[in-house]
């Protein structure tokens, strides 16, 4: 059996023209574990979330190994990658309201994601997987029409659909007041151990992180500590 981790990253650069970004980045993320992301604003975390799924645009470029269950993520072409985006790896963007599409029901959008994913859960487990109540108030809303909260994990259970390996989450307790934080960081370790899901926490607060997370990594000045 291999011990290899889920995710390993090895001499990760991300530059774009005459302005270095990140420099020989290191890390690994072994299955079933939560890995936090800390750093200031601006300091490019989005950015190395982005390019472990080969989403920047071509102004940027990146230089290193990104290896998921052993396989070389950055030869691969769009095609390739499509089986890899969202059924491999999910990402949760930090802003819910902007990541949902505002004209359709929380339960089309739940089912345009299941038809993407042949492997995806069905509507009522996923809502229970976020312990959200799949009643009518809740599949029958707009984005507009949830809390903040609700909107979180409504996005939590589009990125599950397809029983993903990892999951990215940008900036998940920013938007929430103190109970929240706590209701959403209880949730996750629960959905660590239930589902053996890996997820990468992208967050300012390394206390909160701390809390979470198996281990924290900091970006600071275009390093990532711990490589």
């Amino acid at each position: 059996m291999s011990t290899a981790p889920l995710l390993e990253v090895r001499g990760l650069s991300i530059a774009l023209p005459a302005r270095p970004l990140l420099s020989n980045a290191a890390f690994a993320i072994p299955a079933g574990t939560i890995v936090g992301l800390s750093g200031d604003s601006g300091c490019g975390k989005t950015t190395l979330a982005l390019a472990l799924l080969r989403l920047l645009p071509d102004r940027y470029t990146v230089r290193g190994s990104i290896r998921l269950r052993e396989r070389e993520l950055m030869g691969l072409s769009e095609r390739q990658l499509e089986s890899v985006r969202g059924a491999e790896i999910s990402l949760v963007f930090q802003d819910p309201l902007q990541a949902l599409n505002p004209v359709m029901r929380v339960r089309h959008q739940i089912a345009e994601v299941i038809r993407a994913h042949s492997r995806a859960e069905g509507p009522a487990r996923l809502l229970e997987l976020v312990e959200l109540p799949a009643t009518d108030r809740i599949r029958d809303a707009y984005p507009h029409q949830l809390s903040g909260g609700e909107r979180q994990r409504v996005c939590l259970a589009l990125a599950l659909a397809a029983s993903p390996a990892l999951v990215i989450a940008d900036e998940p307790f920013s938007a929430l007041d103190a109970p929240r934080v706590v209701e959403l960081a209880k949730l996750l370790r629960s959905l660590k151990e239930k589902l053996q899901t890996s997820f990468l926490l992208i967050g300012h607060s390394r206390n909160v992180l701390a809390k979470i997370a198996d281990r924290v990594l900091v970006m600071r000045d275009g390093l990532l500590n711990g490589s």
